[in-house]
Parts: C-alpha cells; sequence; structure tokens
C-alpha cells in the first residue's frame, strides 16, 4: 500500500475552497487504497499561527514522515517541501493566484502576498503541478515563469451530496436569491448589495452567507432594507439547504480561480447569474447568465419563471458535462 502525505493548513470548514478540495481529495485517495497521512493543522493567531506552522510544526512532521507522495494543497502549504524532501516525489495544487492580482492593503494582505511569491518560486521545484482551472494555469506561467509541461488542470471535484440529495421544491410567496463567500474586498458584496437595493421587488430577499473581514461593514450597510438577510456562517452539512432556498444564485466577486459555490448552485438547479467583469475560468463563465445590469436580471427572471426553470435545466446539463470523466 503507497503512503500518500497530504500538506494542509487547514481543513476545517471555515477555510474555504481549498478545505474542500483538500477533504474531498483525501476522500478519493482512501476509496483508491491509499495510505493518507495528514500534516499537523495551523493553530493560533495570525501571523504567528502561519510561521510556527511553516518553521516548526510542518518541519518537524516532515523529519518524520516517510511516504511514497507528497502533496501540498496549496501555494503556501508547498513552501518547505522542496526544502526539505528534495528528491522526494512531490505534488503541488495551485488553486489562485489572488494575492499577486489584486493587491489588497494591510499587514495580513502584504504578508500573504509575501509568501505567495516565494510559494510560486518554489512551486518550479514539484515533479507536478495541478491547478484548478486553465485560468490558474495561466496565471501561474504568467507570474511564475513556470513551464507550462509541468502544470495539469484538474477541476475541483463536487461532493456527492450536490448530487444525490434530493431538491427541496416548495412554494414561495417571495423570490430569493443568494451569495456564498468570504466577506473581502475583491468579492464585492458591496456592489451586489448597492445593486439589490434598485431592485424594487418588495418580495425580494437577498441572502448573504459568510464572514470575514468586511462582516461589521456590510451589516451596517444593509440596515436601510429589511429585505436582505445576513446569514453568517453556514457549516457544510447546510450548505444544499442554503441552496434549496435559493431562487437564483448571483457572484459578484471579481476574480475566481474556480468559483466552486456557482457550481454548486447550479447543481441544485439555481440559475447562477455573474457580472460581465468578472474574471472567472471560462468554461465556468460560459455556463452562467452574464449580465451588465442586475436589477433587470433580477426582474427578467422573476416575472418569467418558464425562463428560470429553462435556464436552471440548461445550466445544470453544462456543468455535469463539464465535470464528466474526460475534461
Amino acid at each position: 500500500m503507497k503512503k500518500y502525505c497530504i500538506i494542509a493548513r487547514n481543513l476545517s470548514s471555515k477555510a474555504g475552497g481549498i478545505a474542500v478540495y483538500g477533504r474531498n481529495l483525501i476522500k478519493e485517495l482512501k476509496y483508491k487504497g491509499f495510505d493518507v497521512c495528514i500534516s499537523p493543522q495551523e493553530k493560533g493567531l495570525f501571523p504567528l499561527s502561519s510561521i510556527k506552522w511553516l518553521l516548526i510544526d510542518t518541519p518537524l512532521f516532515l523529519f518524520k514522515t516517510d511516504a511514497d507522495i507528497y502533496h501540498a494543497i496549496g501555494i503556501i502549504e508547498g513552501m518547505v517541501l522542496p526544502i526539505l524532501k528534495p528528491k522526494d516525489k512531490k505534488y503541488i495544487t495551485i488553486h489562485d493566484l489572488i494575492p499577486l492580482k489584486y493587491k489588497g492593503n494591510g499587514f495580513r494582505k502584504k504578508f500573504e502576498r509575501f509568501l505567495v511569491r516565494i510559494g510560486l518560486f518554489l512551486a518550479r521545484f514539484y515533479d507536478w503541478i495541478f491547478t484548478v482551472s486553465h485560468l490558474t494555469k495561466v496565471d501561474t506561467v504568467r507570474f511564475g515563469s513556470i513551464d507550462e509541461t509541468k502544470i495539469k488542470v484538474v477541476y475541483q471535484p463536487i461532493h456527492e451530496k450536490f448530487l444525490k440529495t434530493p431538491i427541496v421544491k416548495k412554494k414561495r410567496t417571495t423570490f430569493n436569491i443568494g451569495y456564498i463567500s468570504r466577506m473581502e474586498e475583491y468579492k464585492r458584496h458591496e456592489l451586489l448589495i448597492r445593486e439589490f437595493m434598485k431592485y424594487p421587488n418588495p418580495n425580494a430577499r437577498l441572502y448573504l452567507a459568510g464572514t470575514g473581514a468586511l462582516f461589521k461593514k456590510i451589516k451596517e450597510s444593509i440596515k436601510s432594507d429589511n429585505r436582505i438577510i445576513i446569514l453568517g456562517f453556514v457549516p457544510d452539512d447546510k450548505l444544499v439547504e442554503f441552496y434549496d432556498i435559493l431562487d437564483v444564485y448571483v457572484h459578484t466577486s471579481k476574480y475566481e480561480g474556480w468559483g466552486l459555490p456557482i457550481i454548486e448552485a447550479i447543481l441544485r438547479e439555481k440559475p447562477a447569474i455573474v457580472i460581465r467583469d468578472t474574471e472567472l475560468p471560462q468554461e465556468v463563465k460560459d455556463i452562467c447568465l452574464v449580465t451588465d445590469n442586475l436589477p433587470v436580471t433580477f426582474t427578467q427572471l422573476y416575472e418569467n419563471r418558464k425562463i428560470l426553470k429553462k435556464l436552471s435545466k440548461r445550466q445544470k446539463k453544462r456543468a455535469l458535462s463539464l465535470l464528466s470523466p474526460g475534461h
């Protein structure tokens, strides 16, 4: 039995898409018969927690671990492997390069950007680099000057619960729009809120799921419109339930390496809407309804439920085709 070692900083639900990727990878490896070992998780307060994890916890773990394959599930996670295991078989997954493309302010963002630059340089010493989309592959070549023949695109897998759980269809008097994401500047919650406030439908509801640095600011900004509901953090076991209360899913993020919530919502037969200037993998953006005017799009879908239903079926069919073997 081959031993497969996963290097992951955080596999909890609050860690976002990278943690989902890690958990799904571990599940798949165990199903295929690998003996999977997992690095210690990062704990404590940033930035000391990250420094301790990189310079103490992970090196100590790697010194006493022998495996056939080592796999860092993120670019920062992959910083120490080439140094400590130079001759071993190594894989790394790069999800996105947001810190380099959209430079936020503050110490945390600058520190993260610094780590990503180092991690991207060290990525060239891996046997294989996996990216979750062609967009991230292009960004990796562009920012890292890495030979593209070393990079494989492997789409992020979807948990079976989004496909196998029966879809709950209840008659509602409200028209429910939803968005789930970390509340950071490039996710553009404030843009969505402004556009939703222009939509005069008294029966409309906007559900915002997630937490983050802008949580308090966003909560303050919605006080003038009681149609907007902030749900906060939605745990994994409630995600299907979240998507199922919606009529439409909207994703206003400026950039996504993949866009996992978009695919999850579509598989729950909720039409996904994105803004035209959103930088998404083209294969995901092609599935979505693209708009320059959210209030008009909301009105059109609300007033013609037949279009809404046809759109949901068409998007789901295309998403399933995208995720099928061979892509």
